[in-house]
């Protein structure tokens, strides 16, 4: 089960900002917030800030030009690197279509990477520093904070590539680490935050330089944040009985934390929330909701809308009945 279901209907709103000048290389990334409408809305990331050490590709296109030609080569990118440093963001920038329709064509043409929809149009997604009159931009930032591609042919590529070779250890964010550190560092790189966490633990019983005690912190403190905020989140959801976003993140801590005690405690949990009765109930009917994006979710939003009612009616008892409900009252809004 993906996060995305519930992270969609609970997006930050975010104030929007004054358009900047044209963007030149070299200078500082302007700020930006995605806060609005998004398909795919990452897990963590939603500001200039978050992506500190990684390189941020924000990409401006829209349905009824050939901008939209370059979103394969995107998802291309965003296949071999997310998670690994990259930062996307594509901005539907025009507003002829809206959230579901976008949404749609995503999920039909196989998109994951994040699309703001309603463009420099929705003041909560915030890119206006990025915004050059009617002119569609691509903006490559690297990861020390500034532009290193600003046009509108296809030099991205090249430069978005040659910036992420430039990453040693992804989602740390710092390219050297101290020799007795280096392993838990490249053990973070690849998200296996459980042997690097480990290893970090280890190395701060023993005696350390002053170098290598701030690099142990360091990859202690970030594991810990991803694994603390995302205990948040599950506590937050077993009150709402969100019980589909309780197993999806329960799993990837799991997966993620493999080896440490996070990890054990996630198994634990997920073993106790697939004992309990009533929660397989509202879980299977999840799964039913899940079925039913996959298939109608690829249809017009009339018919997506149609469905959603549909289930919710069937399932009004449950918690996916209800979360059916909203999502179809989101797209009638939208739409209106």
């Amino acid at each position: 089960m993906l996060i995305r279901i519930g992270l969609l209907v609970a997006l930050l709103v975010c104030g929007g900002a004054a358009r900047a000048d044209a963007l030149k290389v070299g200078q500082d990334a302007p700020k930006f917030k995605a806060g609005g409408n998004i398909v795919n809305p990452p897990e963590f990331d939603r500001e200039l800030k978050d992506c500190e050490g990684g390189v941020i590709l924000i990409y401006e296109w829209h349905i009824r030009d050939g901008t939209k030609s370059a979103l394969p080569d995107i998802q291309k990118y965003w296949d071999k690197w997310q998670g690994l440093g990259l930062y996307v963001w594509t901005i539907h920038r025009l507003d002829f279509e809206k959230f579901p329709q976008v949404d749609i064509i995503a999920r039909n043409a196989g998109y994951t990477f994040p699309i703001c929809t309603g463009g420099f149009y929705d003041d909560a997604n915030d890119f206006f520093g990025y915004k050059d009159g009617k002119s569609f931009r691509t903006t490559v930032v690297d990861k020390e904070g500034k532009v290193a591609y600003y046009g509108a042919d296809d030099g991205w590529k090249a430069v978005l590539e040659a910036e992420m070779g430039k990453i040693v250890y992804p989602n740390l964010g710092k390219d050297e680490v101290a020799d007795k550190l280096e392993m838990s560092a490249k053990n973070f790189a690849k998200r296996e935050f459980g042997k690097a966490l480990n290893d970090a633990e280890k190395r701060l019983g023993e005696e350390l330089t002053d170098e290598e005690k701030s690099d142990a912190e360091l990859i202690v403190k970030r594991a810990m944040w991803i694994a603390d905020t995302r205990n948040e989140r599950i506590t937050k959801w077993r009150e709402e009985k969100r019980y589909d976003l309780v197993k999806s993140t329960l799993e990837l801590l799991e997966s993620e934390f493999k080896g440490h005690k996070i990890a054990d405690d996630a198994k634990a949990a997920l073993k106790e929330l697939k004992k309990d009765k009533e929660i397989k109930k509202e879980l299977a009917a999840f799964e039913l909701l899940d079925k039913l994006i996959d298939k109608e979710g690829r249809t017009d939003a009339e018919n997506y809308m149609k469905c959603l009612n549909q289930f919710a009616k069937q399932q009004e008892r449950m918690k996916a009945g209800e979360v059916a409900g909203k999502m179809a009252s989101k797209i009638k809004s939208d739409l209106e």
